[in-house]
């Protein structure tokens, strides 16, 4: 049996943001939250397919009021759980009661060094940015493992080496830089992705540095020709291992299929495992999924990007998962 290790367990679709690049429209976009029971019920079934972890995320996860509850059934079955917020809404009593609760560990999104360069992705008041940075310092200081995320648009993705730097002296465990794709809200949202080979060449003039002071989890949509070991896709039967949860129950094998409103099922009328050792229901997803993506988008790519000819790259770099997390160091070339 195929092992389901984690689930991306949406909570909600309200938010207190209204991010530029938001895959989900959250705030925007409402969805009847997922009842406590059936997350209770989707968290056991998964549990009995090999369950290991669970990140809790939105929306703005921590406007659930029954968040503590959640962290404490998943904790009772023996799950690890991350929470992934804009931390705005956080405040060192909150974080206590999660630490009380178990939870393990918290990751927050920032994107600049400065209240400048941060507002570029997320337009709000400089003090909610100053109570992000506080309550970043509160988690860490509580002994949370902290990760920090990061858009990389060619709005921002200059500073990104500066706060990395400000990871490192803060004691964060981890940053991970996401490459601006253009989906849901990002579609007309006003940012603009950095130019593909671009991207791939700052990466490595400016953060291969970092590969052995700080865990790095780097997004990218392409790479030379013979560097990849195989083929990446949330959808191939090699490579499954998490499904994404919307607050109405719908399920999908990753964010880019969820901002298409291209689900799997819905849990609403069926149970996560029914679906995921399923392979009928895997090829003719895969099928459906395969046709929509080259009826709509460029080269048959799972993201659009407008701007840039994904099939001009074909002839030398082969078009990466943009969801698939690198670290600094599998990107190194020698002689790039």
């Amino acid at each position: 049996m195929h092992k389901l290790p984690k689930l991306d367990l949406n909570i909600t679709n309200d938010c207190n943001y209204r991010c530029t690049h938001c895959a989900f429209d959250s705030g925007e976009k409402k969805m009847r939250d997922i009842p406590l029971a059936k997350i209770k019920e989707l968290l056991i079934d998964t549990k009995s397919l090999g369950g290991e972890r669970f990140d809790i995320t939105g929306g703005e996860p921590t406007l659930r009021p029954d968040l503590e509850g959640i962290v404490l059934f998943g904790k009772s079955l023996g799950y690890k759980i991350e929470l992934v917020t804009n931390g705005s809404l956080l405040s060192r009593e909150k974080l206590v009661r999660l630490k009380g609760v178990g939870l393990d560990s918290v990751t927050i999104s920032l994107d600049g060094p400065n209240y400048e360069s941060y507002s570029e992705i997320r337009k709000v008041h400089r003090t909610t940015y100053e109570r992000v940075l506080k309550n970043i310092t509160e988690a860490v200081g509580l002994g949370f493992a902290v990760k920090i995320n990061t858009i990389a648009a060619k709005n921002n993705y200059e500073r990104i080496p500066e706060l990395t730097e400000f990871c490192i002296k803060a004691g964060i465990k981890e940053h991970g830089i996401y490459y601006f794709t253009p989906i849901g809200r990002g579609e007309c949202g006003g940012l603009s992705a950095v130019e593909p080979v671009e991207w791939l060449r700052f990466v490595r003039e400016k953060l291969l540095r970092y590969d052995d002071k700080i865990k790095m989890r780097i997004e990218i949509p392409l790479i030379e020709k013979g560097m990849l070991k195989k083929e990446f896709c949330c959808l191939a039967e090699s490579e499954r291992y998490h499904m994404q949860i919307l607050p109405d129950g719908k399920v999908y094998p990753c964010a880019i299929a969820a901002s298409y409103d291209k689900p799997i099922a819905d849990l609403n009328k069926t149970r996560i495992s029914g679906i995921w050792n399923n392979q009928f229901i895997w090829n003719s997803y895969w099928g459906s999924l395969n046709r929509f993506f080259n009826e709509n988008n460029s080269a048959g790519y799972c993201v659009n990007f407008s701007g840039f000819k994904m099939q001009d790259y074909k002839y030398k770099y082969d078009l990466v998962c943009p969801l698939r997390k690198f670290s600094p160091g599998d990107l190194s070339c020698e002689g790039a």
